[in-house]
């Protein structure tokens, strides 16, 4: 069956995000964040395209075990720790590292006694795991009077580092009461405190939103590095063009209603593929490098566009929706009033992927041509 929406992922992006982010955190190691299959992205697709990654960090203990299975050998951290106490099985079989952030996880941890690797989570202000620094402190002693725990350091979660008016010196000055009483190496930073802060940046880092091109401080830019580029491209065709005469509406509730004769666009992607119905009109897409704008609400298969100031636009041609240079998914989400990972977790399956595996741009060696079926693997 022909698929009129599909996306791209351009793993040379990926890597090239991945060099950026090691270069922005120094000395510390960089953990890629692939939960929920790596943002929408794939979770084995990335894990494989990174092979050089310091470790992986996400949150289902199957979803790691997928990654052994599938040969990545470098750490990887359960950013919530063991969901259930047969977790801690897991975590020793294959040897993950457990992040500690709740008293039931600690009695589960003691009463299996398996050889692990634990990070502390310390509650800073997030207020949703982790323990308070005094017991953040008696926790750690406790394991590390055991001999089959081993603890790698403490970790903590910043509820407000994508909030650049939000000042961090509170929580860190909690966060730091404990490093500095266990002289433990630390994990703090996520995509945002990579950019802004950088006594945050500690052992390691965990870098999601920043290696999948999303801007935590959208709209602002001024922290934001224009070499981090877009992974995933969300595109559709064209199935129709029809005029839309002065005073006619268009679509479900006859939102948008047309002040002059129109050129209109019927696009093959709708919120049934993961774009967003809350799109309102004037929401841009690019049509031949140049914006168009959404009119009407967006169905479940298909969305319309203004076409008017677009008379070479014909039906087939393709309509990039968020995921270019010129079209972040960072604006597209922006216009939703949502977050960028929102919009790439909600990619559905019926989607099909074109996974992006070299550059177009870049010319193949000449003793070794790379064919096109090699550029451009439909997974």
């Amino acid at each position: 069956m022909t698929k009129t929406a599909y996306a791209e992922i351009h793993l040379p992006a990926l890597r090239r995000n991945y060099a950026q982010a090691k270069r922005l955190a120094g000395s510390a190691r960089v953990w890629a964040v692939v939960k929920s299959d790596a943002y929408g992205h794939g979770l084995t697709r990335v894990a494989l395209a990174l092979p050089h990654a310091d470790g992986f960090a996400l949150i289902q203990p199957d979803d790691a075990v997928t990654l052994r299975h599938a040969g990545i050998g470098a750490p990887i951290l359960l950013l919530e720790g063991a969901l259930e106490e047969g977790d801690i099985d897991t975590a020793a079989q294959h040897r993950l590292e457990l992040v500690l952030r709740s008293e039931h996880q600690l009695q589960w941890l003691l009463k299996k006694a398996r050889p692990v690797t634990v990070w502390v989570k310390v509650n800073t202000g997030m207020n949703r795991f982790g323990f308070t620094p005094e017991r953040a402190l008696a926790v750690v002693r406790q394991l590390q009077a055991t001999s089959f725990c081993r603890v790698a350091g403490l970790m903590t979660h910043f509820a407000c580092a994508d909030q650049l008016g939000t000042p961090l010196d509170e929580p860190w000055r909690r966060f730091m009461q404990v490093v500095e009483a266990t002289g433990l190496p630390f994990t703090a930073a996520n995509s945002a405190a990579v950019l802004r802060e950088t006594r945050t940046h500690g052992a390691a880092v965990r870098v999601g939103g920043l290696l999948y091109n999303n801007n935590p401080f959208y709209p602002d830019t001024r922290l934001w590095s224009e070499a981090i580029e877009p992974v995933m491209r969300f595109a559709a065709r064209i199935v129709h063009v029809d005029t839309l005469r002065a005073g006619d509406s268009i679509g479900y509730g006859a939102a948008f209603t047309a002040s002059h004769d129109m050129r209109i666009g019927i696009v093959g992607a709708g919120y049934g593929d993961g774009y967003p119905r809350a799109a309102p009109s004037g929401t841009p897409v690019l049509v031949g490098g140049q914006r168009a704008a959404l009119v009407g609400r967006v169905a479940m298969n298909v969305l319309a566009i203004d076409l008017s100031a677009l008379p070479a636009v014909q039906i087939g041609d393709e309509v990039t929706l968020w995921g270019a240079p010129g079209l972040s998914c960072d604006e597209i989400a922006w216009c939703c009033g949502t977050i960028s990972e929102e919009l790439q977790c909600a990619l559905t399956s019926r989607v099909p992927i074109r996974q992006i595996v070299v550059d177009s741009t870049v010319p193949a060696p000449s003793d070794e041509q790379t064919s096109p079926a090699q550029c451009l693997a439909h997974l």
